[in-house]
């Protein structure tokens, strides 16, 4: 913050440009980089999402067609023959239906490859294809495969495991159906082995890079070994089951920090999930080229507008460039120096009030010029129109400040109370003005004073009698007492200066005072006000001498001061002066 205090006003406006253009491009940059990720994100959930769905509709396809191909070879001729044999317990024929049943079972296996073995289990002894090697070790009954269709009695789907019937241990997926016949048959059960990696290749499809495909079954494991570690952290963190409520959806989960999409669609023939996960990183990985471009524009943009910025900064000063060339003519006491500018903003404004200010200064500089050759009259404007440079520089260096701290509002209303004193001041020529405009005159010049020593003084103006205000009294009569006590009453002081100015009537006459809180003086101090003449400023002498003028002896005159408890001046003067 000192840093920009320290600048000048063409570096701030020039950073203000800069701050103002950067902050913009990157909250542009900012909202588009996310609209962008989250218009990424959802389309790859989407996508995604289809692409699941299609596959399990594939996989729901395939395993209706095993199911029918099934269903062919339960309601076959040598089929249905064997199980007329099993439902009466004849085995006489078994070694016929074992070979009327082999070209069947090829006849399946070439319907659809993934089958690996067909198994059928009798109370008549077991049907399998003859190019198959059986498991003489293990029999059905032993097999966990037995133990859950005697459990759920339904055809069931087997999630992946190694081939316990047959020889070679084959990893496969299993359905267990029970057989179609007219009348009931008990302890027939088919078993129809697919091949587990074919079904992995099916279930995998065109997942995509960075998408893992899977299968889940209704307790939420997979329905066959998943290398991917993500997937098996994912598994075995038991959550994925409770996201996947709804028939099919997509969301969006935590695991180590990472965020990670989920896709899912339940199959229709098994209560079997098909799903996916992926990494939203993977997903939003072409966003880098995105925020890379987005810094190249702000990069730019700022270039650009640095160099603009320098150009449309001077342009914007060119009214205050020159309003500080015509206020340096004027310290040098060039009167003649005078505002020029074709805009109407408010710099051009100052500076034409400035102008009309100096005019004001000029026409009183000749008034006093012309009054000098006037005898009474020209004592008198000599003596009212005084005016201490001290106070103009000071007044006029606090608005050429004020303008270059851009204070334009505090530096207009300087700028219209010094034209008001002045105005007030020359009264149109004439020297006798009323009270009202008397007070009006030094709260313009309190006003102006408390500007230039900003927290040095206050002031309070009272009129005790409102009707006071409208009689006649010498012009500038209360600013001479308001400036000694600003200048030598507070000239110690840094902060907590009071000025009090009271009128009030009494009888015939009425009592201006002026009362300050400053140093005070010694008594030979204050005897020495009514002789001695002011190096600046008004001094008293002069302004009793103009009261005696305007009210002979009946002017009355009084200081009350001593020091450490500061000054009171009262001036008592009868109501209908002497002219």
């Amino acid at each position: 913050m000192d840093y920009l205090r320290r600048q000048s006003f063409r570096s701030k406006l020039k950073i203000a440009f800069l701050a103002v253009i950067l902050l913009s491009v990157l909250m542009t940059g900012g909202l588009s980089y996310y609209i962008s990720a989250a218009t990424l994100e959802k389309n790859a959930l989407k996508l995604t999402q289809d692409t699941v769905v299609r596959s399990a509709q594939i996989v729901d396809e395939k395993l209706n067609k095993l199911m029918l191909i099934m269903m062919t070879f339960m309601i076959s001729q040598p089929f249905h023959d064997m199980l007329k044999d099993a439902a009466a317990g004849d085995t006489s024929r078994y070694y016929t239906h074992l070979n009327d049943l082999d070209n069947v079972f090829s006849q399946a296996r070439i319907a659809e490859p993934l089958i690996q073995s067909i198994y059928v289990s009798t109370p008549i002894g077991e049907f399998y294809p003859s190019s198959m090697n059986r498991n003489r070790l293990t029999s059905f009954k032993d097999t966990f495969l037995y133990g859950r269709i005697e459990q759920e009695q339904k055809n069931i789907w087997v999630e992946g495991h190694e081939d316990m019937l047959f020889s070679g241990k084959d990893r496969v997926i299993s359905l267990i159906l029970e057989p179609i016949f007219d009348t009931p048959v008990s302890g027939v059960y088919i078993v129809v082995n697919i091949r587990e990696d074919g079904f992995r290749k099916l279930v995998q499809g065109d997942s995509g890079a960075g998408a893992a495909s899977f299968l889940l079954n209704a307790e939420g494991k997979t329905v066959y070994p998943v290398k991917e570690p993500l997937v098996r952290q994912a598994v075995d963190g038991g959550n994925l089951s409770g996201m996947m409520k709804s028939p099919e959806g997509n969301q969006s989960f935590d695991l180590d920090g990472k965020t990670y999409l989920l896709n899912y669609a339940h199959l229709g023939i098994a209560d079997w999930t098909m799903t996916t996960i992926q990494s939203q990183a993977s997903v939003l990985k072409d966003m880098v080229y995105v925020k890379w471009l987005i810094g190249a524009v702000a990069l730019a943009a700022f270039t650009v507008t640095t160099l603009i910025s320098g150009a449309f900064t001077r342009y914007l000063l060119v009214p205050l460039q020159g309003l500080m060339k015509v206020m340096k003519r004027v310290e040098s006491n060039d009167l003649t120096a005078r505002f020029e500018s074709g805009s109407g903003d408010e710099l051009a404004q100052v500076g034409f009030r400035f102008n009309r200010m100096l005019e004001q200064i000029v026409v009183l500089i000749g008034e006093v010029t012309e009054a000098e050759t006037h005898k009474r009259t020209a004592e008198i404007k000599a003596l009212s129109a005084q005016m201490d440079p001290h106070f103009l520089y000071n007044t006029l260096n606090t608005i050429y400040w004020k303008l270059n701290l851009k204070q334009v509002e505090p530096s207009q209303k300087m700028v219209l109370s010094l034209s008001r004193l002045f105005q007030l001041g020359l009264n149109k020529g004439q020297e006798i003005t009323t009270l009202s405009k008397e007070l009006e005159h030094v709260r313009q010049y309190l006003e102006l004073q408390t500007s230039c020593y900003e927290g040095l003084f206050h002031y309070e103006i009272h009129v005790r009698e409102p009707e006071l205000a409208a009689l006649s009294i010498p012009r500038i009569i209360l600013q001479p007492l308001a400036e000694n006590s600003i200048l030598h009453g507070f000239r110690d002081l840094e902060s907590g200066g009071r000025i009090e100015i009271e009128i009030a009537g009494d009888g015939e006459r009425w009592v201006l005072a002026v009362r300050d809180n400053g140093s005070g003086m010694e008594e030979d101090q204050v005897r020495a006000l009514f002789w001695q003449e002011s190096e600046k400023g008004y001094a008293v002498s002069n302004l009793i001498r103009r009261l005696q003028l305007y009210y002979g002896d009946s002017a009355e005159f009084y200081v009350d001061s001593a020091p450490g408890r500061g000054t009171e001046v009262r001036i008592s003067v009868p109501k209908k002066g002497e002219h």
